[in-house]
């Protein structure tokens, strides 16, 4: 062979060569390689998919926790006053007030005749 010229040579010069390579261990090695990177996507795979659905069921179970909450909430504010029952009771509350200082008022009176009469009681005896 000169330097000038480019000649190709094939990698397998025949097909016993290859026979030879197949059985030399290096086919059974670049399959079991193939094996062990389908066996590392696989399980790379089923662990994401893993994580996600435990990810799922968490959020799932929260928000279980919250609905339950939340109905708890709407059932206790259905018992609670609304504005206008607190109005009534704000009139009420007034009426009541308004009655105690009349009869503040007259117990105020009825104290200072009571004093009266104490007073002349007393002047007499």
């Amino acid at each position: 062979m000169s330097m000038g010229s480019h000649e190709m040579t094939p990698i397998l010069s025949s097909p016993d060569e290859a026979g030879e390579i197949v059985s030399s261990g290096i086919g059974p090695a670049i399959l079991a390689l193939i094996a062990s990177l389908a066996n590392l996507l696989w399980t790379w795979h089923a662990k994401s998919q893993s994580a996600a659905a435990d990810r799922v069921q968490k959020i799932e179970t929260r928000l279980d926790q919250v609905e339950d909450k939340q109905l708890t909430v709407e059932e206790r504010l259905k018992h609670l006053p609304t504005k206008d029952d607190i109005s009534q009771i704000a009139l009420s509350l007034e009426r009541v007030l308004g009655t105690v200082g009349r009869q503040e008022s007259e117990i105020a009176s009825m104290g200072r005749v009571v004093n009266r009469i104490d007073d002349y009681l007393r002047e007499k005896a």
